[in-house]
């Protein structure tokens, strides 16, 4: 019997979490007419989504080391778990951040065309050459805008408290233009959500930001050294929260 109500306690969450997500998605898609290409409107999205989540869930992000957030350029990485990260990560999203993502969500209806009015870059895939390149795109902003440019290194969710290996392009873009890394770590979130027993716990989720790395100097050569030195990073952080060993914490 409590099996059952939990589980359907978990039903109603995730319908009050989508409903909000879609009303909220609703009425960003009307504002980002008047205010096209504003970067602030991915920050204004984060914080709204991450408001009715928070009370739908009943999660309390709590952000430890805020003093670490320098000003960009730089390059913000976060550990990536399920399609919930997003919804959780308001408090810590920068106000003059920006994402990367394919010319395709373009298709997504609403949320696509927030998406690019976000002031995003938005890649083509078939493109040849510069043009196709999101490290070349990411690196002209850095240069150009004082932004950050937030990236998951692992390149898809890992779906538990473990971790993927992670991708080079986050470390290339740093080194290229030569700006900090800013690494963010996220508390797995089986501790307040568990999707695969359907358990919306609730509680406190942590997101530690790390002191930025400095890649000033750097070349090329030195893009495995640094993303050595990350991984080593993430694999002490999440095995603290979760009690197992460093060099369990990535998937095999």
């Amino acid at each position: 019997m409590i099996r059952l109500l939990r589980t359907l306690q978990y039903y109603l969450k995730m319908f009050l979490v989508a409903l909000w997500c879609t009303l909220v998605t609703l009425v960003f898609y009307v504002v980002s007419f008047p205010f096209n290409h504003r970067k602030w409107l991915a920050w204004a999205y984060a914080q709204a989504l991450n408001v009715g989540v928070r009370f739908a869930l009943r999660v309390k992000v709590h952000v430890v080391g805020r003093r670490n957030m320098i000003a960009g350029p730089a390059v913000v990485i976060m550990n990536h778990q399920s399609n919930f990260d997003p919804l959780l990560q308001g408090p810590v999203f920068p106000k003059n951040a920006i994402i990367i993502g394919k010319k395709e969500l373009m298709k997504i209806p609403l949320w696509g065309r927030l998406f690019y009015a976000s002031n995003n870059i938005m890649v083509d895939r078939q493109a040849k050459g510069k043009n196709g390149s999101a490290v070349e795109l990411s690196v002209e902003r850095l240069q150009q805008d004082d932004c950050y440019i937030w990236i998951f290194p692992e390149g898809t969710r890992s779906q538990g408290g473990k971790m993927n290996e992670f991708k080079n392009g986050a470390f290339r873009m740093a080194v290229m233009a030569q700006v900090p890394i800013i690494p963010m770590v996220s508390k797995p979130l089986m501790n307040v959500l568990d999707v695969p027993n359907k358990i919306a716990k609730g509680g406190s989720h942590e997101i530690k930001i790390m002191p930025a790395i400095e890649t000033t100097g750097m070349s090329i050569d030195d893009v495995p050294m640094l993303m050595a030195r990350c991984v080593e990073l993430y694999k002490n952080e999440i095995a603290e929260y979760t009690g197992c060993r460093p060099d369990d914490v990535f998937n095999p």
